[in-house]
């Protein structure tokens, strides 16, 4: 059984062994993601080679055991069974994480399908057991966190920075949030104008104020 992890790959260097079509799609989603990645394959498709990247090296070569100098992580993703099991040997006698694209299980970690709607990430793995069930799960989900939660998720990040900047006690503050937690986005946009309403208000107060001083 896998753990649900979420990693941050700003500036980590992957390895990505194979240039197919599941190397173009791992590619895709490291690059998005911050990394830097080495590609290293005897044949690169051409899907890799449009891909106008300055975090990508593509090498046209042979996989070597001396290519995981200073590497974060690495995909196997050569159409090599044996290649791909050799590659994941190599990783564990260096300490580094491994994904078997063709085995999931003799994997250090796997890729689940993902939804982003802004700040929330909704991932969904069946670790292999049935590609077709995870399909429905993510489809559903789609339906069911549209793209407004990706403005109900910026809303709710700059209420929290506004309501933890004034006076209230954490413990207000926490009650406040669960609250907001429920909100439509259209009452989410009220709270905020409130607040900001407020604080112009108050600054306006203080303004005057120092006009009569």
């Amino acid at each position: 059984m896998m753990t649900p992890l979420l990693f941050n790959l700003n500036n980590k260097i992957v390895l990505v062994v194979g240039g197919g079509q599941v190397a173009h799609r791992r590619i895709r989603t490291l690059l998005v993601n911050g990394a830097q990645v080495i590609c290293v394959s005897p044949v690169i498709s051409e899907n890799l080679r449009n891909i106008k990247e300055a975090r990508l090296t593509l090498i046209h070569g042979n996989y070597g055991k001396e290519q995981l100098i200073n590497i974060d992580l690495v995909i196997a993703a050569t159409n090599s069974r044996e290649l791909n099991r050799q590659i994941k040997t190599d990783c564990q006698s260096q300490k580094i994480w491994c994904n078997r694209v063709d085995d999931p299980a003799d994997s250090d970690f796997i890729f689940p399908s993902v939804i982003r709607r802004g700040d929330l990430t909704l991932s969904v793995c069946t670790e292999g057991s049935s590609p077709f069930l995870t399909k429905k799960i993510v489809a559903d989900l789609a339906v069911e966190y549209d793209e407004s939660y990706a403005e109900r998720t910026a809303l709710l990040r700059v209420l929290r920075k506004k309501l933890f900047a004034g006076t209230a006690s954490k413990q207000e503050n926490t009650e406040k949030l669960k609250a907001l937690s429920f909100c439509t986005v259209a009452e989410l946009r009220k709270k905020l104008a409130e607040i900001e309403n407020s604080v112009s208000n108050e600054q306006l107060t203080i303004d005057e104020l120092e006009k009569n001083i």
